[in-house]
């Protein structure tokens, strides 16, 4: 199968310790069976220093939809939550393969 990567843009709330929750919400989420990363880009536009991408990948759809519930489940990752100030998208994504004419 083919790995699912699930994309987020987020509008963060302006805080010093953001990247502290950040970080305590990854450590507890990759820990989690299925999870294979988390990985965080931020925007290179100085007006926009609180739009963040986050992107988690797993091995196959089955689990990402297994394991993305448990994430509004823990404390850590509420935390996290409790942080954004607005979801701009979330959705799951796989590798584009062109479909081939028969």
């Amino acid at each position: 199968m083919t790995a699912i990567t699930e994309i987020f843009v987020l509008k963060m709330k302006d805080g010093a310790h953001v990247d502290a929750v950040r970080e305590a919400a990854r450590k507890d989420f990759v820990a989690l069976d299925g999870v294979m990363s988390w990985q965080t880009l931020v925007s290179v536009d100085p007006s926009r220093p609180t739009l963040y991408t986050d992107i988690f990948t797993f091995p196959d759809h089955a689990t990402a939809k297994r394991v993305t519930p448990q994430f509004a489940k823990r404390p850590a990752t509420q935390a996290f939550l409790a942080e954004i100030e607005e979801i701009i998208v979330g959705q799951f994504f796989t590798a584009y393969q062109p479909k081939t004419s028969e």
